[in-house]
C-alpha cells in the first residue's frame, strides 16, 4: 500500500495507520473470496447507532480543551479559528511550506529572531506574542506539549473566562500578523492591547450575563 500525505499525521492517526498497514500485511488475501462488512453484534438489523458505537469504542478521549472551546462566548468564526490552531491547521507559513507552497520567506513577521512561523511560535513562543500575554498576566510553559500547555495556563489563570481571553488574544495576534503580510503595516504592543480591548468590548455585549459580568470586571482591571 502506497501512502502519501501532504500534512503530517497526528500521533493518534499515525498509530491507526500503522495498525491498518500491519493488519494488511498479516492477512492472506484470497481474490476469490467476497469481502463482507459485518458489525460485531448478534442483532442482524442495521442502525447508525450500532455503527457509531463500533467505530468509537476504542477511540481515545479528546482533550477537554475542545469541549470548553465550543462552550465559550466567542463568535463562531473565532471558535473555528482556535479549533484550527489547536489542530495545527492554520495557514501559517510553516504549514504552507509543508504543503510545498513557495513563499518569499517562512520566518515569523512579528519578531526579529528569524524563527520559523509555526503555530506554536507565532501565538505563544514569539517575543512579541509573549510580551502581549505578559501584559495580561498569562504565561505559557513551552516545555509542555501544546494542549497540556494551554491546560496548565488555564489552571494558573484561575478564572472561568480563560477561554474567551485566550481565543480573543490569539485572534488579535492573527489579524495583526495578516495586516503585516498583506498590507505592509506595523504592529506594537499598544496596538495589540487596543485591538484586544475592542474585541473584548464586543464580546462583553454578546456574552450572556453569567459570562458578561466577569469579562467586564477582568477587562476593567487589565485594560
Amino acid at each position: 500500500m502506497e501512502v502519501n500525505f501532504r500534512l503530517p499525521l497526528s500521533t493518534q492517526a499515525a498509530r491507526q495507520l500503522s495498525d491498518l498497514l500491519n493488519f494488511e500485511l498479516s492477512r492472506d488475501w484470497d481474490e476469490n473470496v467476497i469481502d463482507i462488512w459485518k458489525l460485531p453484534s448478534n442483532n442482524r438489523y442495521f442502525s447508525s447507532k450500532k455503527v457509531y458505537k463500533a467505530l468509537t469504542q476504542n477511540v481515545e478521549e479528546a482533550s477537554p480543551l475542545f469541549s470548553w472551546l465550543w462552550s465559550s462566548s466567542n463568535l463562531g468564526k473565532h471558535k473555528f479559528f482556535f479549533w484550527l490552531l489547536l489542530r495545527d491547521r492554520l495557514s501559517t507559513r510553516n504549514l504552507l511550506r509543508r504543503k510545498n507552497m513557495h513563499l518569499d520567506g517562512y520566518r515569523c513577521v512579528l519578531c526579529s529572531t528569524g524563527s520559523k512561523e509555526t503555530s506554536l511560535h507565532l501565538f505563544f513562543g514569539c517575543t512579541f506574542s509573549q510580551a502581549c500575554w505578559n501584559s495580561i498576566s498569562i504565561n505559557w510553559n513551552l516545555n509542555l506539549p501544546p494542549l497540556d500547555m494551554v491546560l496548565e495556563a488555564k489552571r494558573q489563570f484561575g478564572n472561568a473566562i480563560f477561554q474567551e481571553i485566550v481565543i480573543t488574544g490569539c485572534w488579535v495576534t492573527w489579524t495583526l500578523r495578516n495586516s503585516i503580510i498583506f498590507y505592509n503595516r506595523s504592529c506594537s504592543l499598544s496596538l495589540w492591547r487596543s485591538r484586544f480591548k475592542d474585541e473584548l468590548d464586543l464580546l462583553c455585549i454578546k456574552a450572556n450575563k453569567k459570562r458578561r459580568i466577569p469579562l467586564t470586571v477582568w477587562r476593567d482591571s487589565f485594560l
